[in-house]
């Protein structure tokens, strides 16, 4: 397994055992004058795994197709998938309720991811703009 692959999943674990962990200490999670240690763990574990992506499906790519030479161009526009696939769940998961991320966990993760996700494709819109 690749450097890159191992730092997908082991982020990947470190937010869903972070999320589990912040479900269960409660709340407040997301607050201006409070956050839950769980919640910021999962957060920094969270955007691990988004900024791992590209990474791991570029050696993905050069594996599966060794005669190609153009793996970074293809790994950001997948990467952009991904992050905007992330993006609309953060807002799903912020949608059904009143917005509290204090004292909702969904809230606080949805607000979290959905910013993460959009900063990576605002980055890669603005890639793909300039060039």
């Amino acid at each position: 397994m690749s450097g890159p692959t191992l730092a997908l999943l082991a982020s990947s674990a470190v937010a869903l055992v972070a999320l589990l962990l912040a479900a269960l200490t409660g709340g407040p999670y997301l607050d201006l004058s409070s956050l839950n240690a769980w919640v910021a763990a999962f957060a920094v574990a969270a955007f691990a795994a988004l900024f791992s992506v590209p990474f791991a499906v570029e050696r993905l790519l050069k594996a599966a197709h060794p005669e190609r030479a153009e793996y970074w161009e293809r790994a950001m526009l997948l990467w952009g998938a991904v992050a905007t696939a992330v993006l609309v769940l953060g807002g799903a998961l912020i949608a059904p309720g009143g917005f509290s991320p204090g004292a909702s966990l969904a809230d606080a993760i949805g607000l979290l991811i959905a910013i993460e996700a959009g900063m990576v494709v605002v980055t890669l819109l603005a890639w793909l703009l300039s060039g």
